[in-house]
């Protein structure tokens, strides 16, 4: 492609905005909020970073960002294995995967299937499914209550 397109579809990806929050302020999400930190959820699916400085283009510099992700590999446990490891990662290693946008997979992907392989049918599923170093995160969501559950899926819906 010619220099000028590449210059297009970098500046398109570099400023493409995630979807906006949704029921921000509702009740049933903030004490969803409360029970992902309760939970310690946000130890790899970290709220907010801040861009650098020397981002590509000034408009891009000290920004907040709310990816809920640090990007960083985890030790899932043996059920989310697949036996393929992938450069450094073993084959029970994955990225914490963005959570901001999760609560429109169905509206815009037209499923609601998770994880790397769509094992997930919904989004609960899909904590359930975490295991090695969230383990301990899964076993307090599944302490929770129905009514804490449903916050709790009311908060990433809204993410």
């Amino acid at each position: 492609v010619s220099d000028s397109i590449m210059d297009s579809v970098l500046f398109y990806t570099r400023n493409l905005a995630v979807p906006a929050r949704r029921n921000v302020d509702d009740p049933q999400v903030l004490k969803g909020k409360s029970l992902f930190h309760q939970a310690n959820c946000q130890g790899c699916h970290v709220p907010s970073f801040t861009t650098g400085n020397d981002a590509a283009e000034p408009e891009l510099a000290n920004q907040t960002v709310r990816p809920y992700t640090d990007l960083l590999l985890h030790d899932m446990g043996p059920g989310l294995a697949d036996g393929r490891p992938e450069f450094l990662a073993n084959g029970q290693e994955w990225r914490t995967p963005p959570l901001w946008g999760i609560g429109l997979t169905e509206a815009v992907n037209g499923h609601t299937q998770f994880l790397h392989d769509g094992r997930a049918r919904n989004l609960m599923e899909a904590i359930l499914w975490h295991d090695g170093e969230a383990a301990a995160s899964r076993d307090k969501v599944l302490a929770f209550d129905a009514e804490q559950r449903a916050a709790l899926l009311a908060f990433l819906n809204s993410l």
